[in-house]
């Protein structure tokens, strides 16, 4: 048996991460922003789990393929986390609560989906308009037609996340 951390994500295409890539994001110390190989939209944490029980999960989901909106500027989702919200993945999210209520974590906060682009401490943290990226414009639509299953790894360089298995949407 082997338990690994894993969590359900979308991945944008690569034209919509290019324009991710476009926003001004200015080193300061206290911002530690995340990986283009990082980026990804979760539609549900799993943590410690049985690799096969979740692949036998994701194997018996099923949701209809959607639109997604990014935007329309950069924000702080509570008081350390720099995002790009997104909209469209609600239905995908409760479908894939349902095929894995059984198995992982519980969802314990309303889902609010996006991309996090950076984590805050220290003095940003304290005065969130030192992060230039914040209320920065960015608008872009793409079609979500699967669903991945990654592991995460912890490591001292930060989370390394590894693609399992892909599902079709419908």
């Amino acid at each position: 048996m082997t338990i690994e951390r894993m969590f359900l994500a979308v991945t944008p295409p690569p034209a919509v991460v290019d324009l991710i890539s476009d926003l001004p994001t200015e080193p300061l110390r206290g911002v530690r922003y995340t990986k283009r190989k990082q980026w990804h939209i979760s539609l549900r944490f799993l943590g410690d789990v049985e690799r096969q029980a979740a692949l036998d999960a994701l194997a018996g989901f099923s949701a209809p393929a959607v639109t997604v909106n990014l935007g329309d500027q950069v924000e702080l989702l509570g008081t350390r986390v720099v995002i790009v919200p997104v909209q469209g993945l609600d239905s995908v999210a409760n479908s894939i609560d349902a095929s894995f209520e059984h198995l992982g974590e519980p969802r314990d906060h309303t889902y609010q989906a996006h991309l996090t682009l950076a984590r805050l401490k220290g003095r940003p943290l304290r005065d969130p308009s030192l992060v230039s990226v914040l209320g920065a414009p960015i608008s872009a639509a793409f079609s979500v037609d699967e669903v991945g299953l990654w592991k995460s790894e912890i490591t001292d360089e930060g989370a390394t996340h590894t693609l399992v298995a892909t599902q079709e949407l419908s």
